[in-house]
């Protein structure tokens, strides 16, 4: 096995335009965002439930994560606004579901990463 050179300055410079449209300010704010949202332990409980039930209201939903339903409609807000889930009003019951199928692929693809899981007691760091 070969080892591995370096780009030279001139085949840096001949890949710019390539690395600039990967590196989009737009679209990595908003895979950033995505990881924000999903960052919390209640609001990926939410999203796999809805993963499996197509629609829920927040009383169903804090059961099943058991929250409150004060701290379920909090979090339910944070992901309606970052349109990983959507609301629509029944009567007098808001109804949840998930935006798009899209967000499933996405928490279940994280779920086959090998990383290894720290107790929430330890020091969080990253590599």
């Amino acid at each position: 096995m070969a080892d591995y050179e370096c780009l030279t300055d001139h085949e840096i410079d001949q890949e710019m335009n390539k690395v600039q449209d990967l590196l989009e300010a737009a679209n990595l704010e908003r895979k950033a965002t995505v990881f924000k949202v999903l960052g919390d332990l209640n609001r990926v409980k939410i999203v796999e439930v809805l993963m499996n039930y197509d629609r829920l209201c927040v009383y169903e939903i804090s059961r099943f994560i058991d929250a409150s339903v004060a701290t379920t409609s909090h979090h339910l807000i944070t992901l309606r606004k970052n349109s990983i889930i959507k609301s629509e009003k029944e009567g007098k019951r808001v109804i949840y579901s998930l935006e798009d199928n899209e967000i499933s692929d996405l928490v279940n693809t994280a779920s086959h990463l090998n990383i290894e899981c720290r107790s929430s007691r330890q020091k969080k760091t990253f590599a």
